[in-house]
């Protein structure tokens, strides 16, 4: 294996690998969970397939952090005073903001959002799903870069956040319950939120901490050695908290799967485990998986485009594949659909992509427009 001298690039393809990988894990099981007869749902296939489902979303967010650690590493000057990256990295993240929350919108107009909507649909509308998650992180570490008093301290940091997050969840969650529906959601489970920042930010702060070892290593011309020691860290790390899952804890630690430490430091290692797995099949088979590469490039597409198409949003509500279908269908069929769905997706990630390569400007004015009109839509509706 070569090592790899060259200075970072600006985008790593195994990055993007990733983000393909998991967005298509992502797009099958919410189309299985939302269209699969619920009597197929009780068998242990389904059981095992929700399993590995508790990693897509906590990938998409160690990516982004490692996607944050990379930038902090070169560009630190940049990112911690209001200079243009910082201004286009804060444009950015107000955009995946906004769809997130647009997808939670019951009634595509401000008006009756405001005065029609009950209190649950007021608390849907401000949960915490990945796209909020995402972008709530990610300020969290922004913020972190502009009060540390220099970029040594950004990895100590990380390392610590993610220490804090993953020990503190339990007790934030039972703080939650006491707390304001509109602030609650933010914190904690209890109010319905599928990715509240407790324990989910963990997952952004560790993918940072790798991102800016990586890159670290990567300049020192280190990267083989790295990756080798993530390999070694990460496994035992991974031996260490299924064996203390085992271990007698108190009542307050006792659920391993929402709050638990131990399932929280365990998938952030396998998730440390894949990256390095990533990277290493990028060393190997460069010139390949363009398609996977294209779906990790258009993810945030992607993620917002199957779900109005399956489960519709404030803007087609009727329109969308459970009212086609309905929430009872053969495993057969739904494995049909969900070909068309992810063959949808990827035509129109490369129809967008090769846009966006094309004619930036026309690609350009056609965010902007589409931009224009829902906002219009929206307040006048």
């Amino acid at each position: 294996m070569r090592k790899a001298t060259a200075p970072p690039a600006t985008r790593f393809q195994f990055l993007d690998w990733v983000r393909g990988t998991f967005v298509l894990l992502m797009v099958e099981g919410h189309t299985f969970r939302a269209l699969l007869d619920p009597s197929l749902k009780a068998g242990a296939v389904y059981q095992f397939h929700e399993l590995i489902h508790n990693l897509p979303g906590p990938a998409f967010l160690f990516a982004s952090g490692a996607a944050f650690g990379f930038s902090a590493f070169a560009h630190w000057d940049e990112y911690q005073r209001w200079s243009k990256k910082c201004r286009q990295r804060l444009l950015r993240l107000l955009v995946v903001l906004v769809l997130g929350y647009l997808l939670h919108l019951t009634y595509f107009s401000l008006g009756r959002t405001l005065f029609e909507s009950t209190a649950s649909q007021l608390s849907f509308l401000l949960s915490m799903n990945i796209l909020q998650c995402i972008a709530y992180s990610a300020l969290l570490l922004q913020f972190l870069v502009m009060i540390l008093p220099g970029q040594k301290w950004f990895l100590p940091a990380c390392l610590a956040a993610t220490a804090a997050v993953g020990l503190a969840t339990p007790v934030v969650w039972a703080a939650a319950q006491r707390l304001p529906w509109w602030l609650g959601t933010q914190a904690g489970g209890n109010w319905g939120s599928y990715f509240p920042l407790f324990p989910n930010a963990g997952f952004a702060f560790a993918g940072a901490a790798w991102g800016y070892l990586y890159v670290s290593a990567r300049e020192k011309a280190e990267e083989s050695r790295f990756l080798r020691r993530t390999g070694q860290v990460c496994a035992a790390l991974v031996l260490g908290n299924v064996a203390a899952a085992f271990l007698p804890v108190p009542p307050l630690y006792s659920d391993f799967w929402h709050t638990g430490p131990p399932f929280f430091f365990l998938r952030a290692a396998l998730l440390g485990l894949m990256m390095a797995g990533f990277r290493l099949a990028e060393l190997r088979f460069r010139a390949r998986a363009g398609t996977l590469a294209l779906l990790g490039r258009e993810s945030l597409l992607v993620y917002v485009g199957h779900l109005m198409i399956l489960h519709g949003s404030a803007l087609n509500p009727d329109t969308n594949l459970v009212k086609l279908f309905g929430t009872a269908r053969p495993a057969m069929d739904v494995a049909l659909i969900l070909l068309l769905l992810a063959g949808t997706m990827t035509a129109l990630s490369f129809i967008w992509s090769r846009l966006k390569e094309q004619d930036a400007w026309r690609a350009r004015g056609m965010r902007w427009s589409l931009a224009g009109y829902l906002v219009y839509r929206f307040v006048s509706g």
